[in-house]
């Protein structure tokens, strides 16, 4: 924003001081400027009314406010809400972003939630576009009495004023058309079954790669390039290649919305911010995001594994009942957390890296480019880029773990982290440690972008239909 100096614009408060007017009678009275308000969604009291018109009513004296006074006092107003809109926008773009929010409030040593940063935003923003335009700041505020940029004028009394209080009724109203943290999560949960499901043979065939140096695949005496094994589940019948998709996508519903639950409760807990640098601490949040999920998952895990590696079908209902006999156990609970160790060092950095650089990339896009919500390929981009980081870290333990819970033979050979890491080494080098990487990293870009789509989507779906 090039000019930094306000400049009146009178043609527009004449518009105002014709709406407010209704009349017609040439003064605003206390009863036009309170109806006014309170069909704007914001709630005076009868003292902050009276005093709005007393500090304009400088002239007649007579308790309502004529033409002249009314410019006067929004010209001196806005003035003044111009000084302070200049002192947030840091960056002179025209636009307050959260950042520069957040930064003004740590400045004055108030410790505000995220969340309700979030909120006041929210309120401001008519765009959508989570910036806070002048137009919008000049809004939101313009009918104070007195301005100015506190915890308490923004946040009430809770902060230590409270700014525009909405009604009662109004805020229930809007909570209901809000699309919600519930709403993300079903949402969310759903895209992670749509784009799971149509990724289903790519999961598959990088599951097979994974565990055929340890164990015959598809009824093969060699082991199968990704070709060789298409044509071999082909063979066995289209369908088999989303064997095993149904016990995936009762484990991806609820992993995904427990990730997105405790990855954002995390974010915004100040038990979280152990570090002055906000990466460091978001990639703490998605580490324990990660051995949080893993831990609740893992059963459903297993099982999802034994039923895509199996000779033979044996449903879901089967598979469990067989890994729960396993050892010669009526009802092995353990036994549906083998090879657990290896999936909590894995999960660890892949989570803290995957969802701590997409949130990190994300906020980071937003800030270079002044955008509050980046487009589909921005956002794309951002999350492909971190999960194929992720995964390249963290492959050579996620291979291990697959192994360990494909194992079927007996308890007293079952290999260890360690051996199966030397076995690999002996057999195939470094080169074994990333087997099936390919199906994997070509599955996970697809993925990605079905899901954002079908996120989208159901999103809009929810408003259109459930939103009033």
């Amino acid at each position: 924003m090039e000019n930094r100096t306000y400049k009146p614009d009178e043609e527009r408060l004449s518009q105002l001081f014709k709406t407010l007017d209704t009349h017609k009678d040439g003064y605003i009275t206390f009863e036009e400027l309170k109806t006014y308000l309170s069909h704007s969604g914001q709630r005076f009291t009868r003292d902050e009314i009276n005093n709005l018109i007393k500090r304009g009513d400088v002239r007649s004296k007579d308790g309502v406010l004529d033409y002249r006074e009314f410019i006067d006092l929004m010209v001196s107003h806005e003035r003044e809400m111009w000084e302070h809109f200049v002192k947030l926008d840091k960056d002179g773009s025209g636009q307050i972003s959260h950042s520069e929010l957040s930064q003004y409030f740590r400045i004055q040593h108030v410790d505000i939630p995220d969340s309700k940063i979030k909120e006041l935003i929210a309120r401001i923003d008519k765009d959508k576009n989570l910036l806070i335009s002048w137009d919008e700041f000049r809004e939101f505020n313009q009918f104070r009495a007195k301005f100015e940029i506190t915890a308490r004028h923004y946040f009430g009394d809770s902060y230590s004023d409270g700014l525009v209080n909405i009604p009662e009724k109004k805020q229930e109203l809007s909570e209901k058309k809000k699309f919600g943290f519930t709403e993300k999560l079903v949402c969310g949960g759903v895209a992670g079954v749509v784009s799971r499901t149509a990724t289903a043979p790519l999961d598959r065939i990088k599951v097979l790669l994974q565990v055929q140096g340890q164990q015959k695949v598809l009824g093969a005496a060699e082991e199968l390039g990704v070709g060789q094994l298409c044509r071999a589940m082909v063979n066995e019948g289209v369908l088999t290649m989303w064997r095993g998709n149904g016990i995936s996508c009762l484990k991806i519903f609820p992993e995904n919305a427990l990730r997105f639950l405790v990855f954002e409760l995390l974010c915004e807990s100040d038990m979280m911010k152990l570090s002055q640098n906000d990466l460091v601490n978001k990639l703490l949040s998605g580490g324990l995001t990660g051995i949080t999920v893993q831990s609740l998952m893992y059963p459903v895990e297993l099982t999802k594994i034994r039923v895509m590696t199996a000779q033979t079908s044996l449903g879901i209902l089967g598979t469990v009942r067989s890994i729960s006999q396993e050892n010669g156990k009526k009802f092995g609970i353990t036994n549906f957390y083998k090879g657990m160790s290896p999936a909590l060092m894995g999960v660890l950095p892949f989570a803290s890296l995957q969802l701590g650089l997409s949130k990190a990339g994300t906020e980071l896009y937003s800030e270079w480019n002044k955008v509050g919500n980046p487009g589909f390929w921005p956002l794309l981009s951002i999350s492909s880029t971190a999960t194929l980081v992720a995964m390249g870290c963290t492959y050579p333990l996620q291979l291990t773990k697959c192994r360990m819970q494909a194992y079927t033979g007996p308890e007293s050979q079952r290999p260890t982290p360690r051996t199966l890491f030397s076995k690999i080494w002996t057999e195939s080098g470094v080169k074994g440690f990333y087997r099936g990487f390919s199906a994997n990293a070509l599955k996970a870009v697809p993925a990605s972008s079905i899901g954002w789509v079908v996120f989208t989507k159901t999103q809009k779906l929810y408003e259109t239909y459930f939103g009033s």
